[in-house]
C-alpha cells in the first residue's frame, strides 16, 4: 500500500535499491525532486540534506524568491517509489511552471498509477496544511502527469488554466481542489 512519509535515514536503504535506475535515467523530463537526494548520497552527505529539507519546510535559508515546501517519500511497504513536495504558496514564477505540488517516480514504478496515488496522497496533506485548492503543472509532453493530474480534476474539482511557455517549452496547469466537491 502506498504511503507519503517524511523523508529520513530509515528508508534510505530503499532508496539505494532504485537508485543505480535514476542514474540511468534518460527521462527527459529529468530527476526532478530527486536530483538533490543522488547528489547527496554521492557526496556522503545525506544528513545535511535531510536538514536542509527540515529548514526548507520551516522556510530557514531560502534563497530568494524560493518558498517553504515539505518533501515526502512514496513508499510501498520498504520499497521507494518516489518524491514529492508541496509548496506552502506560489511565486509569480511558480504559477507558471511547478505548481503547489511536484513529484517524480522511480524508474521502474512509472506508469503504475503511482504519481496519480502520490499526487492524491498529496492532496490530503495540503488541505490539512490549510489550502483548499493546489496549481499541479507539468510539462506538455508529459502526458502520464497531465493524464494524472486531470484525473485527479475530474474527482476533486478544479479547472484547467491557459497552457503557459516557459523556458522553451509549454506547461499545462490545473487547479483541483483538496476536497472532494
Amino acid at each position: 500500500m502506498l504511503k507519503l512519509v517524511k523523508p529520513s535515514k530509515k528508508y534510505l536503504s530503499a532508496f539505494m535499491r532504485v537508485y543505480d535506475d535514476y542514474k540511468q535515467d534518460t527521462n527527459q523530463f529529468k530527476n526532478v525532486q530527486v536530483g538533490e537526494l543522488i547528489k547527496a548520497v554521492d557526496e556522503n552527505r545525506v544528513g545535511a540534506y535531510l536538514k536542509k529539507l527540515r529548514d526548507d519546510e520551516h522556510g530557514i535559508g531560502l534563497p530568494k524568491g524560493y518558498v517553504p515546501s515539505t518533501r515526502y517519500w512514496l513508499m510501498d511497504d520498504d520499497n521507494w517509489v518516489g518524491v514529492f513536495a508541496i509548496r506552502h504558496s506560489l511565486t509569480p514564477k511558480l504559477k507558471q511552471c511547478g505548481g503547489h505540488i511536484a513529484g517524480n517516480i522511480a524508474p521502474k514504478y512509472r506508469g503504475k498509477f503511482s504519481s496519480f496515488i502520490g499526487a492524491k496522497l498529496c492532496l490530503d496533506k495540503a488541505r490539512k496544511m490549510g489550502l483548499e485548492r493546489v496549481l499541479i503543472t507539468c510539462d506538455e509532453k508529459n502526458t502520464a502527469s497531465y493524464r494524472a493530474i486531470t484525473g485527479l480534476m475530474k474527482i476533486y474539482g478544479g479547472k484547467q488554466l491557459k497552457d503557459s511557455f516557459v523556458d522553451g517549452h509549454g506547461e499545462h496547469r490545473i487547479w483541483v481542489n483538496t476536497k472532494k466537491s
